[in-house]
């Protein structure tokens, strides 16, 4: 009868434990999470933003321009506003930035005076975040879902992929490199916003294989005016 029972109990303790596992989490489905999210993004008219460029500490220094940190609002039709730290040639600098149309003006840390200039030679570069989240949230393969987090004040699903290399222009700015990045992604459970990207690899020859990008979103749809400045 004791042996029985203890039977009874460990099958009771299996069963329960195959029922935990089997439901939340086993039952979420990547794809459609990011379908959702990506529908859910493109209908935002606005978010803010923390972008952060992390090197390992064996890194060699770089001799040219480093994004070291964003912060700033973005527009669904790609404008932004920001303050950006850079790193030229192992100088920290921080620039004020607005995006508007073809025409990038930085703000010089000395004389104060704007300066407009072409994309291609602003200190961001291609970088368009609201573009770049959801071409990663439409293109991301080989999707795994890791679980559920809080981030941005409530819950998120956490799922990784890979992110081809000619993707990653959009987030990084500009990118030499060729093979995919490592990729990961957390997605309100109640929202399907995006709250956090994290990619590692090197986007230039000036990075390493250990440089971490994350993306921290916030603010969604709060009223951002971004104009030229005069």
């Amino acid at each position: 009868m004791i042996v029985l029972l203890v039977a009874f109990v460990a099958l009771l303790v299996s069963l329960v434990g195959a029922g935990c596992s089997g439901g939340g989490e086993a039952t979420v489905d990547p794809a459609a999470v990011f379908a959702e999210s990506a529908s859910a993004m493109k209908a935002l008219q606005s978010f803010h933003f923390v972008y952060d460029v992390e090197n390992p500490p064996d890194a060699p220094q770089s001799s040219g321009t480093m994004i070291v940190r964003i912060v700033g609002d973005v527009t669904t039709d790609g404008n932004m506003q920001a303050s950006i730290d850079l790193l030229q040639n192992g100088v920290p600098l921080k620039v004020e930035f607005v995006a508007a149309g073809p025409t990038h003006f930085v703000q010089d840390p000395s004389s104060q005076k704007w300066q407009g200039v072409p994309a291609a030679f602003s200190p961001v570069g291609a970088l368009n975040l609201s573009a770049g989240t959801i071409q990663v949230l439409e293109r991301i393969t080989g999707l795994e879902y890791v679980g559920e987090e809080n981030v941005g004040g409530g819950p998120a699903y956490r799922i990784k992929g890979q992110v081809e290399a000619a993707d990653v222009a959009a987030i990084a700015g500009s990118t030499t490199a060729e093979t995919p990045f490592e990729g990961e992604v957390w997605i309100g459970v109640t929202d399907h916003l995006v709250k956090r990207i994290v990619l590692l690899g090197a986007a230039t020859a000036n990075e390493t294989a250990g440089t971490v990008r994350t993306i921290e979103l916030s603010d969604f749809d709060k009223p951002v005016e971004i104009v030229p400045p005069q």
